[in-house]
């Protein structure tokens, strides 16, 4: 049974948060039925959607709201964000779905001044080209527009989401995801728009996605709860650019473990692929990845990376706005069994492993080609720059390094069939 939005006086292109929420919450009570979001713009603040789930038809379009009083705090203690604004948010549910061929739209317009760039004060003449893509400013935002916490079986499917303010779809503490052939289309100047951020999740299955963002695609970590690791990944078939990292795992103090992706392409990323473990206290070990086309670029403005295809990091790096203190851990590693198979890459930077007293250990490359390709950013930082954010260390390859993998203080690490094109 379904409950469909035109059966209702719900009115289009105006604000009916409490409208549709009284349509979700009949969902939920009647035992977590699916609520339709038939053609047409339907306007909203903050939902919840308790045990309900969302089918959106095609042409339809569930947008937020333009005005910031029509948002609220959902509840959730964040250790980074601290209160968590969401336009969609679950928690303490299972079995829930979003999915459909319609199309959820976060409205990042509204809290942005899109016409202001953030130019970064290096001393560097930026032309209108670089100023477009330099982050925005913003007074406020929805941190988590749409945000799980300790859910089991979702699957989100089919949809398309797009101008998304901050991280698109956070999944927190939670475990049997399944997000396939979903289209996430994000202003690639917008700030922390990430595309997917899981938390401290296990068995989660990514295939089929298109995602567009300025932040991280698909980012693995444990900002939530250092201690609690987010493990049993598979990515594969998706189609990912950023203006940042296509693919992030781990970061700080997380733990992430058993990854695996495939048959993927990064094209035009400030970083294809980024595995970042604070020295001590992270952990990121037993990834995989095969078969994957890398196309990196450097973008102008206060982004990490500067086009390296695959970048691993094993300093010590913290945030001093995080609730949670760091991790009373002193791990002598912090990188291992990491492997690369059949992978083509192009880029404006060269692969690095930057590694702090041997804490990186195991990491094969097999089967690599890398053409170097110009860049008309690389004047923004010192030649041979490698860019390791968010320690604050600066990796300078020595000038007279001619390959295209740079290994720094990193043991066990295999490099065969490497070609340079």
């Amino acid at each position: 049974m379904q409950l469909n939005l035109k059966d209702y006086p719900i009115k289009q292109n105006e604000v009916q948060t409490n409208e549709i929420q009284a349509v979700l919450n009949e969902a939920a009570a009647k035992g977590g039925l699916t609520v339709v979001i038939p053609r047409g713009t339907y306007i909203t603040g903050t939902l919840s959607l308790g045990s309900a789930s969302l089918y959106l038809e095609k042409g339809a379009i569930l947008k937020g709201s333009d005005k910031w009083e029509d948002y609220r705090a959902n509840g959730f203690r964040h250790n980074e964000m601290h209160e968590c604004i969401s336009l969609i948010y679950c928690m303490n549910a299972n079995d829930i779905s979003i999915s459909g061929e319609g199309t959820i739209d976060m409205n990042a317009a509204a809290f942005y001044d899109m016409d202001s760039p953030n130019v970064p004060d290096d001393g560097n003449i930026y032309s209108d080209e670089q100023k477009s893509e330099c982050t925005r400013n913003y007074e406020h935002r929805p941190t988590q527009p749409i945000f799980f916490y300790n859910c089991r079986h979702i699957k989100i499917e089919g949809i398309t989401l797009t101008n998304a303010p901050c991280w698109t779809m956070s999944f927190n503490s939670s475990e049997d995801v399944r997000v396939q052939n979903v289209t996430i289309d994000n202003a690639m100047n917008i700030p922390n728009n990430d595309g997917m951020h899981f938390c401290c999740c296990k068995n989660v299955i990514i295939q089929g996605c298109n995602i567009a963002a300025g932040d991280d695609c698909i980012a693995l970590s444990g900002i939530t709860d250092w201690d609690s690791p987010c493990e049993n990944f598979v990515i594969s078939d998706c189609i990912m650019t950023s203006s940042s990292k296509a693919i992030s795992i781990g970061y700080m103090h997380s733990i992430v473990r058993n990854v695996t992706v495939t048959n993927c392409v990064i094209y035009g990323s400030q970083r294809g692929i980024a595995i970042m473990a604070s020295k001590g206290t992270g952990l990121v070990e037993h990834i995989m990845f095969q078969s994957l086309r890398i196309d990196t670029k450097i973008h102008a403005g206060y982004w990490w990376g500067f086009g390296e295809p695959v970048c691993l990091v094993g300093k010590f790096h913290n945030y001093d706005g995080y609730l949670d203190p760091i991790p009373d851990r002193k791990w002598s590693t912090n990188i291992r069994d990491i492997s690369f198979r059949n992978i083509s890459c192009s880029g404006e930077n060269m692969i690095g492993v930057i590694g702090s007293s041997g804490n990186i250990d195991g990491v094969s490359f097999d089967n690599i080609t890398f053409e170097k390709k110009e860049s008309k950013n690389a004047y923004l930082k010192p030649k041979g720059f490698i860019d390791i954010s968010p320690s604050d260390e600066i990796i300078t390859v020595p000038y007279e390094f001619d390959n295209f993998i740079y290994v720094l203080e990193s043991k066990n690490i295999s490099i065969n069939n490497a070609r340079k094109m």
